[in-house]
């Protein structure tokens, strides 16, 4: 599984998130430290979380390739994505698609290093 990150979604994150960071793209299912939604929304959606370099989380348990290093992923929710993915910038909002079509049309970044 590639995540393929285009410049201009690049620059959105890197000016929200300037400096070393560690990547998450998270679903939004109400597991883990990072999300509030339920398991029963109707869309399916993710974050795009950065976190301190070192931070480890059990939640984020597998990775992929990506054009900002590797990005750390809750493994089952790879059955909601395809095989070759892309983080692209549509009305200067993050776009998440695969290989059939738009996953998430609105992926927030946030900034959560050095936060507890």
């Amino acid at each position: 599984m590639k995540l393929t990150i285009t410049d201009a979604a690049k620059t959105k994150i890197q000016n929200i998130v300037p400096g070393n960071a560690k990547y998450f793209l998270s679903l939004d299912d109400g597991v883990g430290n990072y999300s509030d939604a339920g398991s029963c929304a109707i869309d399916t959606s993710f974050d795009f979380i950065a976190v301190d370099p070192d931070l480890e989380d059990k939640d984020f348990n597998e990775s992929m390739d990506s054009d900002l290093g590797p990005i750390y992923i809750k493994g089952y929710s790879k059955s909601y994505m395809d095989q070759n993915l892309k983080l692209d910038v549509k009305m200067n909002i993050l776009q998440l698609s695969g290989d059939a079509g738009i996953i998430d049309e609105n992926v927030p970044v946030t900034d959560q290093r050095n936060k507890k």
